[in-house]
């Protein structure tokens, strides 16, 4: 028994201290662990991000829009043969201007002479029979009313006058027509222009509507060129001309100048007298067309030009610096920071360039900050320390 007694007493102490040790421990550890927590609630925060911002504000602005252009001829007609024949002689020099009606190149008359002649002799033999007829009709019908002739002898007669009066007239249609023909052989020029380079030779053997030349009206000339339909000188245009026919004595379209690769501007300025209603499905753009007085023939067609349109009054017009903008895919964005100078995104779109600064057209109103440095590892919701920019 006693022995017994001991063996229990001893288990008894050995358990008592294995769980004051784990008592202990436990302790230690939980010390431990409110020590760490007072010593992170102690750490400071690390830095902020610093940003610098701009305050938009709306405001009115004045555009300059210019378009890269071809200029073109106002009008262009080609010079053709309307008889054919033996090409005699060109009457002008290549490149010459011309006068509308300006006799250019001559075809060989004889073979329209001799039709002519045969037309006025058929002319003439039609007259005879028509005159022949009304005598036997002025004689039949005096015949008639005294009862020597039927009706029907009468009325053989009148047809017959008739018949030969519609012949004077088929006749001498014929003889016009071989007139006509005949000023044919001299081709003149169809406008008033530039004459280009002859298409063939005299002496050559040509066939009626055969190409002989080109004449190009230089004054005025066209300056054709497109404008994205996003582009806010776009929706200027579609404002500023007419869609109906203006009424005489009405002011022209927008002024339109024009100038060269070098820098030169055309001395005399122009207008917009057409701009398309219709949107290129390609390129996304709607047709314009300047016309400019070119009264020294100093503008040729072909040359490359740009059209500088009047400036354009944007009123309530909110611009950022280029910097501020990223490109998201097929999206525009900026960063703003709020009044606890946390970051949000914004979605814009954008306008046109002005200057080093971008037309913003939605996604920002006035007073909005936006960060224009400091955009590197930028997260939105992380709040900034904020400088504002001169």
């Amino acid at each position: 028994m006693r022995t017994q007694w001991l063996v229990n007493a001893k288990h008894n102490f050995k358990s008592s201290i294995s769980a004051a040790a784990i008592a202990a421990a436990a302790l230690s550890l939980s010390a431990c662990s409110d020590s760490s927590a007072a010593l992170d609630d102690q750490a400071p925060e690390g830095p902020r991000h610093r940003v610098l911002v701009t305050e938009v504000t709306a405001q009115t602005i004045e555009l300059e829009r210019s378009f890269g252009a071809r200029t073109e001829g106002s009008m262009v007609a080609e010079v053709r043969a309307r008889v054919g024949g033996v090409l005699e002689k060109r009457h002008f020099n290549e490149g010459q201007f011309l006068e509308r009606g300006t006799v250019m190149f001559s075809i060989e008359k004889a073979p329209y002479e001799v039709e002519l002649q045969k037309a006025q002799a058929e002319v003439t033999s039609a007259e005879a029979v028509y005159n022949e007829a009304r005598r036997d009709w002025a004689r039949v019908e005096n015949l008639f009313v005294d009862g020597a002739i039927s009706a029907r002898e009468r009325d053989q007669t009148q047809s017959r006058l008739e018949s030969a009066e519609a012949d004077v007239v088929s006749a001498q249609a014929t003889l016009e027509e071989m007139k006509l023909r005949m000023s044919y052989t001299e081709i003149k020029a169809p406008i008033s222009g530039v004459a280009s380079r002859e298409s063939i030779s005299a002496g050559n053997l040509i066939r009626e509507n055969d190409a002989l030349a080109t004449i190009v009206g230089l004054d005025p000339i066209y300056v054709h060129f497109n404008v994205n339909e996003s582009d806010i000188a776009a929706r200027y245009l579609l404002q500023q001309v007419a869609v109906t026919t203006p009424q005489e004595g009405a002011e022209q379209g927008p002024e339109a100048r024009l100038r060269f690769s070098d820098g030169r501007e055309h001395p005399v300025s122009g207008y917009i007298d057409y701009v398309s209603r219709i949107v290129d499905r390609e390129s996304g753009s709607i047709e314009a067309r300047a016309v400019i007085p070119n009264p020294d023939m100093t503008l040729l067609p072909g040359q490359w030009v740009r059209v500088q349109l009047p400036s354009i009054e944007v009123p309530y017009a909110i611009t950022v610096p280029q910097r501020a903008i990223i490109q998201s895919g097929r999206e525009s964005i900026v960063y703003i920071v709020d009044n606890q100078n946390i970051v949000q995104v914004r979605e814009v779109t954008l306008g046109v360039r002005v200057g080093n600064e971008q037309l913003i057209e939605q996604g920002l109103a006035s007073g909005d900050r936006v960060i224009v440095e400091g955009l590197s590892m930028l997260q939105p919701g992380t709040q900034v320390n904020v400088e504002i920019a001169e």
